[in-house]
């Protein structure tokens, strides 16, 4: 793929309005007194934000997380077996190798897709794509949104909910919640080949003295376009409001000067988080962090990983001594999320709040694709295809204990042959979700029972594509 990923710039964040806002408030918007809870449990609590990135394509188990030696493996990968007794591909993931002890592997994971569309939905709604529902279907991002906006405070000027490197489009936004829980969508720009280089980070977010007047100007006149469909009680004037709710949120951003250092990379950054778009990404997930100025959840994508062809060769890319030519790689992706999730981890962990609490405490970060890949050789392509039957899960922070790996697949890493856990079912997204929810203290058996098509919105379905099924949160990564 090589998706369309709009700058940053103000025009942009107001542009959000119609791409993320608009394209669901066609919908009647929720109040919070149709929520009810469905039984009682007791969420982990202790996060106060997650990270989750989005390995969009499907990371190949047996070549990352899960890896399998055979005849097919290139030598440079340097297959190693770590003092957790975990098999790693050293050349490729030598930074996350290093720092085993501070994730844990879910090597039990399955899908119930197969299609990237409808997986990369799944991964950010928790359910089965409807086309009835889904302008109604918010994710789970602004379901966080929602539920730690009464914990905001006055001073926060930064959107509850953050989505980078995603085309827009494909982003699961607010549904029928309120625009105020909606994503502010930012991207890359910057590319090499099909390489994802650089966020831009150019242009100011804030709103420059010597434009204020005309900005002004052009805001009142808005609100007095709009301004009486906003003041009748009808389903168009909550429309109206509901985008008028986003834009107030996005104008505190632009009037706010701290917003630009948040969404700026310093260069040694760049550099250290990979010089790439995710690690770019994961470097300003780090300053929405540290910022603790309102922003709870945190969606990252790195596209790529659908490496049906030519999947061990490179782009102009360096391995050691070794330059590999061609297009996206197993070496360049390894690559770039190498670097981007150890430095965020060595940055969440090194750096404490007021309280002195260290931000890899209060942060969840999750990292997984819509599916796995296929074993063994690779394939006439000189790549693998699409494995909904076994995947991988990094998960870190917040409790998570490092250097735990949770399930097993059989010998050529092709099915899910040991659960791993309480369930002793594979673990399927909904699992991660709910795990999500728990440790930010969210109750996932809530549902929304007045919702636009008159069907419950339950946090988390207790039905899937076999029928009935009871999601967990997967406590033994805790303990």
């Amino acid at each position: 793929m090589n998706p369309y990923l709009p700058q940053l710039t103000r025009r942009d964040i107001l542009k959000m309005g119609g791409l993320t806002v608009a394209g669901h408030s066609l919908l009647p918007t929720l109040a919070p007194h149709n929520v009810h809870a469905t039984e009682t449990v007791n969420p982990r609590g202790g996060a106060e934000y997650c990270i989750l990135i989005d390995l969009m394509g499907g990371p190949s188990q047996i070549d990352t997380w899960d890896v399998r030696e055979g005849d097919w493996t290139p030598e440079d990968f340097d297959i190693r077996q770590t003092k957790h007794g975990i098999q790693m591909p050293y050349g490729l993931l030598p930074k996350l190798t290093d720092r085993l002890d501070k994730y844990a592997i879910i090597r039990s994971m399955e899908f119930w897709e197969s299609a990237h569309v409808r997986g990369t939905y799944y991964l950010q709604a928790g359910r089965i794509l409807s086309p009835a529902r889904l302008g109604e279907i918010p994710s789970i991002g602004s379901v966080v949104a929602y539920e730690t906006m009464d914990e905001r405070k006055d001073s926060d000027f930064l959107p509850p909910f953050v989505s980078m490197n995603m085309d827009p489009f494909q982003v699961v936004g607010c549904g029928m919640l309120s625009a105020k829980f909606a994503p502010l969508v930012a991207g890359q720009t910057q590319t090499v080949g099909n390489r994802l280089m650089k966020m831009d980070t150019s242009l100011p977010v804030i709103v420059p003295d010597n434009e204020r007047g005309d900005f002004e100007r052009r805001r009142e006149l808005l609100a007095r376009l709009d301004g009486e469909w906003r003041e009748v009680d009808s389903h168009r004037g909550r429309i109206f409001n509901d985008i008028d709710d986003y834009y107030r949120s996005a104008y505190r951003i632009m009037e706010d000067p701290r917003a630009g250092s948040v969404f700026h990379v310093e260069p040694e950054d760049h550099q250290r988080y990979g010089a790439s778009g995710v690690g770019d990404a994961c470097s300003v997930a780090r300053n929405l962090v540290k910022a603790n100025a309102g922003t709870r959840f945190v969606f990252i994508a790195q596209d790529g990983w659908d490496l049906h062809n030519n999947a061990y060769i490179g782009a102009n890319y360096y391995v050691g001594s070794k330059l590999v030519e061609g297009g996206w790689s197993q070496y360049m992706l390894c690559h770039d999320i190498d670097n981007a999730i150890a430095a965020l981890l060595d940055d969440l962990e090194s750096t404490t709040d007021t309280d002195g609490r260290r931000l890899i405490d209060k942060t969840l970060i999750v990292a997984m694709g819509e599916f796995g890949r296929t074993v063994g050789p690779l394939d006439n392509l000189n790549g693998r295809s699409h494995n909904p039957r076994a995947g991988i899960a990094l998960l870190a922070g917040a409790g998570v204990s490092g250097g735990k790996v949770i399930g097993a697949t059989d010998k050529t890493g092709g099915v899910v042959a040991e659960p791993g856990w309480h369930k002793n079912r594979s673990i399927y997204p909904e699992d991660v979700l709910t795990t999500i929810y728990s440790t930010l203290g969210i109750d996932w058996t809530k549902k929304i029972t007045a919702t636009p098509s008159g069907r419950a919105f339950e946090y988390i379905e207790n039905i899937s594509p076999k029928g009935a099924m009871q999601f967990d949160e997967v406590s033994e990564l805790f303990s």
